[in-house]
């Protein structure tokens, strides 16, 4: 862990020893009573954490802030739902990497029941979200949102916003001559299938520029590390 994270409501309350970020602290860390770690509150300031003291069950612990984190990426990425474990990746690795907004859709070829699976339905997805926040040293987490369809996700982009949708048919033009103006961006990146017919018309009307990654087969998650970091190369960030 680079940085635990505590919700707001955690600030005050005692941290139990069998809570995976107690258990971090003591077996990873080493750390006790008098010791201090960096810590950070979602979605707020990160700062210093320092053990207190210990009652029989938690640690008694105190949170200092001493700076504001980095702003996220103004990049959304669109997501053809993978497979629920290739999506828990996803989401930890985008988190990760900071973009500002994950949609993830249900879209034409790929399987309908992956948006019903555990990890949406019982909501642990916000776990791997949180873990990538942890990983990258961030209190801010991606915007998560998820729809039945790719035209309910392409609904409330910025105007002027620079639209791309990883794409293999044979009309999409190369990433590499690919011109991205900085600003508000947004990445498609469809299901190991790849886009319809139809969703290549949605995306059309909706502005994207439809390009490809070369000539190989690629993995979802492949796809969308390269594409996000290219896309972020591209925008000056990177």
């Amino acid at each position: 862990m680079n940085l635990i994270l505590f919700e707001d409501d955690e600030l005050g309350k005692n941290l139990p020893f069998d809570d995976p970020r107690s258990i971090h602290i003591r077996q990873i860390l080493k750390l006790d009573v008098g010791d201090e770690f960096k810590a950070g509150v979602i979605g707020g300031e990160i700062g210093i954490a320092r053990l207190e003291d210990q009652s029989k069950t938690a640690w008694i612990w105190s949170f200092v802030p001493t700076c504001e984190p980095e702003p996220l990426h103004p990049l959304t990425l669109v997501l053809g739902c993978p497979r629920p474990p290739v999506a828990h990746r996803l989401l930890k690795d985008m988190s990760s990497i900071g973009i500002k907004e994950l949609r993830c859709c249900t879209t034409d070829l790929n399987e309908k029941s992956y948006l019903t699976s555990k990890l949406w339905r019982e909501g642990l997805w916000r776990q791997a979200v949180i873990d990538g926040g942890v990983q990258a040293g961030s209190t801010l987490l991606p915007e998560v949102r998820t729809s039945s369809s790719l035209d309910l996700s392409l609904d409330d982009f910025p105007a002027g916003s620079t639209r791309i949708a990883l794409d293999n048919a044979p009309d999409a033009g190369p990433f590499g001559h690919q011109i991205i103006a900085g600003g508000q961006a947004v990445l498609a990146v469809g299901p190991e299938r790849g886009w319809s017919d139809r969703e290549r018309v949605v995306l059309d009307a909706h502005g994207f520029v439809r390009l490809h990654l070369g000539t190989r087969i690629l993995r979802t998650e492949t796809a969308c590390s390269l594409g996000t970091g290219l896309m972020l190369s591209r925008m000056g960030i990177l």
